[in-house]
């Protein structure tokens, strides 16, 4: 159960190593089109991960260095390099490693023991064994070593390995995004009915890639043809404070009422609140739907 949103998500590269050729060959063919990269040897993926690879999303690329340049969108407790969380949206393909598969049995060098070898990195990592081998994926997980495991001879095989990667791909992100989750300004990331109802939208949908685009609480979502749409979130009394402002700026009393009752949600794309006039909002506001046990309403902006 997906117990935490993160602020990006997109779909990143995911490394099979197994010295068996054909059994690898014919994963990444079921795999085609979703970024697998296959190495045969040990040594040359030990090689590649210790000495050449660079993530270009980590933790410390999330926030803005130079406050200078964080505009009115990003200015809160920590300032998010949301210009960069958005940009690569545009990318189809990420060369950063999010899982990587090894498999136990390997001439040069056992998967047990290279996985040892790039314990540190923040890769998601699982363990292919074989039947008399399972006993030591399981204690492999339960040591921390690996996320997951699965075994070469289940029938299931394809479909297994597909789990795997969205379930240990959203954790990747999820502790990607974590020096955000004990700060309260943060806390709908940990709200599991947004959770539930985010990730129904993104299965409904074909998700493939969404992004933080603004602080209170914007995202940009991307589906598997490349077209992009805003999925928008409040509190009922965030509305309700809005609805305060607007009265005293002149607004209509239909945008009052709709936003003290929740049932609309003001989107000005790249501007602020405060620099639309509010008699102006009426043509900004988007219908809300309430998200189930929460005070929390939505509202999805297509096509801008």
């Amino acid at each position: 159960m997906r117990s935490v949103l993160p602020i990006c998500f997109y779909p990143m590269r995911k490394i099979i190593l197994d010295d068996d050729h054909a059994f690898s060959q014919s994963i990444l063919l079921k795999m085609h089109g979703k970024n697998f990269t296959l190495y045969n040897s040990p040594k040359n993926a030990l090689n590649h991960l210790l000495h050449e690879y660079q993530p270009s999303l980590t933790k410390a690329h999330l926030l803005v260095k130079d406050s200078n340049v964080a505009d009115s969108s990003t200015q809160h407790i920590i300032n998010i390099d949301l210009k960069k969380l958005n940009k690569m949206l545009l990318q189809s393909f990420h060369q950063d490693i999010s899982v990587l598969f090894v498999d136990y049995h390997m001439p040069e060098m056992r998967g047990t023991d290279f996985l040892k070898e790039i314990q540190h990195l923040p890769i998601k990592k699982a363990l292919i064994t074989g039947e008399n081998d399972y006993q030591i994926a399981i204690d492999a997980f339960n040591s921390g070593l690996v996320d997951a495991y699965l075994r070469k001879d289940d029938p299931d095989f394809s479909n297994e390995i597909q789990r795997i990667v969205s379930e240990l791909e959203w954790k990747y992100f999820t502790e990607l995004s974590s020096i955000f989750l004990n700060i309260s300004d943060f806390d709908y990331l940990k709200n599991i009915h947004l959770i539930n109802f985010f990730n129904h939208f993104i299965k409904e949908n074909n998700v493939m890639a969404f992004c933080l685009s603004h602080i209170q609480v914007n995202f940009i979502t991307q589906n598997i043809a490349n077209k992009q749409n805003y999925f928008l979130v409040r509190s009922k009394s965030q509305l309700n404070e809005l609805a305060k402002i607007a009265k005293e700026d002149g607004a209509s009393s239909k945008t009052i009422k709709n936003l003290n009752q929740g049932k609309a949600i003001p989107f000005f794309l790249s501007k602020e609140y405060w620099e639309v006039p509010a008699n102006e909002w009426e043509k900004f506001l988007y219908s809300a739907i309430n998200i189930p046990d929460s005070n929390l309403v939505c509202a999805i902006v297509k096509d801008i």
